[in-house]
This record gives C-alpha cells, structure tokens and sequence, in this order.
C-alpha cells in the first residue's frame, strides 16, 4: 500500500526534503551547460527544488514538475521563481494524452524509489510514453537505502541497484544506455548510495 503523500505533505511529515535541489543534478547542470533544454519533465517533484534548479541553469528549458500531492504543488506555485518553472498535480500512472511524447527529457530523483517495487515496470512504461524519440531519461538513483545500521533514516523506502534500473530500461529495447557513473556530489549521508545514469529512448 502507498503511503499518503498529499498527508505527509500536509503534516510536513518530508525527510526526504532537503531545502535544495539534488546535489548530482546540480553537478550535471554546470558541467552540460546548454544540453538539458526543451520540454522537461519532473515526476514526483516535490516542492519543486530539482525545476527550479533546471529552470535557473537553463533559460531555454520548459521544466514541469508533476506531483500526487496536491499540497505539494500548492507550494511549488507559491515558491515560484522563475517564469520558465510549470507545475501540475498528476499521477504519473495516469497521465493525460497532451504528455504522450511530448517531452525532450526526464529527470528522475526518489519518485522511482518511492513507489512500490511492483510498479516499476509500470514506471519505465509512463516514462518512455512521455519522451520524444531521441529524448533523454536522466536519473539519480538511491542504492540500497534502507540496507544497514549506517543508512540514513531520511531516505526514499525502496533501494534499488544499477542491474535492475539497466534491465527494466534496457528491456524491450526502448532505451539505449548513455552513460552510468557514480556522482561527486551528495546529499549528507549520501555518499556512495547514489548512482546517475542517463538513458536515450530509440
């Protein structure tokens, strides 16, 4: 069963909000200046620190944040700080036709982590559906968050490893694999729990 995120949202019951964007994604920004452009989508965008990073670094980008919780869009919209940031409540399993391969990139951070494991095939499928040909899935994954006494207790619930992301994505031959690396940057706690990896739809 999933949590109630809308709740969580309305309680400020958010470890997992760490008052700034991802540290890898802003890592990635300055090092590919000028490359994450176009249409943006940010499942599981949260209270929009990852939109308004890709907004701020990139000008020309149209990022838009997707959430569930609606309290959590509420606050995206009133933090608001760049025209070219959009935010809207939507379930990523269920969204509306105007998103079908209408994006030039995906940035994924703790949405594939925080959904049930079960789901993850479901997950891969909204994703490629929403990219255009050629388009890029760019994603920071937690690795085994929840795998010993030392792992931090502010964590996504789900961990993962780099093999399941690669077989899920590579599949049905959807997607071709760019580039997989461990980042330099992280949240505390963090280090060497992330993996960045960044996937082309065929």
């Amino acid at each position: 069963m999933q949590p109630d995120w809308d709740q969580r949202y309305r309680q400020g019951n958010t470890p997992w909000d760490k008052g700034f964007a991802s540290p890898p994604l802003i890592e990635w920004l300055k090092f590919n200046q000028q490359r994450m452009t176009g249409r943006v989508l940010v499942p599981g965008c949260g209270t929009g620190h990852d939109v308004r990073a890709i907004a701020n670094a990139e000008p020309t980008s149209a990022p838009l944040g997707i959430d569930i919780s609606r309290t959590a869009i509420t606050t995206c919209q009133q933090n608001k700080s760049y025209d070219n940031e959009q935010y809207q409540q939507a379930d990523l399993f269920l969204l509306p036709q105007q998103y079908h391969k209408a994006f030039d990139w995906v940035w994924e951070h703790t949405c594939y982590c925080a959904i049930d494991p079960s789901e993850r095939p479901k997950y891969v499928s909204a994703i490629a559906s929403t990219l255009k040909p050629a388009g890029i899935f760019l994603g920071v994954f937690y690795l085994n968050p929840q795998s010993d006494a030392t792992a931090p207790p502010d964590g996504p619930p789900h961990g993962t490893s780099i093999q399941e992301v690669e077989t899920l994505f590579l599949a049905d031959n959807g997607f071709v694999l760019e580039s997989s690396k461990t980042p330099n940057a992280w949240y505390p706690g963090r280090k060497g729990r992330e993996h960045i990896m960044q996937f082309r739809r065929l």
